[in-house]
């Protein structure tokens, strides 16, 4: 995803003679599932808009015809962006409808609240390798690794991780699964 911010470089009286043939280019890319929201800054100075798109070019690509754009009223700037975290189911499931993997925060869970092993965190109910563990909130991808090569004498460098169907490298085993999430911990031997 990617956050494209915009500038006026004209006064606002400008800006809302041309604000029809801006809203038509905006509508245009929310039917066609380009744009995530988007709204204007405060104090009012430009606008914003959160793309779903797999490269910058193709983003950039969005704002050739954009009215405010070609006309000369103002500058865009474009950032990526990597939604990581969502405060609600419905929000970590709407941003992953547009490519991202978006968890919730370890702090999130629906689920009725049991006392966890370490420090009174509240446990969290996973499925690892297919068989249901009950974890403590506070564990992350990484943590699990760790307890698997610990528990069977694996070696940590042959090992996988996904997470509900995503393969996920080492550096982001940091994250922490929210209750349900789908854990797949492989371990690579030779000879297949």
């Amino acid at each position: 995803m990617f956050l494209l911010l915009n500038t006026y470089t004209v006064p606002t009286g400008t800006i809302d003679e041309a604000l029809p043939r801006h809203r038509a280019w905006v509508e245009r890319h929310f039917k066609d599932g380009h744009f995530v929201f988007g709204g204007r800054r405060e104090p009012r100075i430009g606008g914003f808009v959160v793309a779903a798109g797999d490269s910058e070019a193709e983003v950039r690509g969005y704002l050739e015809d954009e009215p405010l754009f070609t006309e000369g009223l103002v500058t865009w700037e474009i950032f990526g962006l990597v939604a990581q975290l969502a405060g609600t189911p419905e929000l970590r499931d709407q941003l992953n409808s547009f490519g991202s993997q978006t968890s919730l925060p370890s702090t999130f869970d629906d689920s009725p609240k049991s006392g966890g092993a370490e420090g009174g965190n509240p446990s969290v109910r996973v499925r690892v390798n297919g068989e249901n563990r009950e974890v403590s909130g506070s564990w992350t991808v990484e943590d699990l690794v760790q307890d698997m090569c610990e528990t069977h004498g694996f070696d940590r460098t042959a090992v996988s991780a996904s997470l509900d169907g995503d393969v996920l490298p080492p550096e982001r085993w940091s994250v922490r699964p929210a209750t349900g999430a789908d854990i797949r911990i492989a371990v690579l031997t030779s000879g297949g």
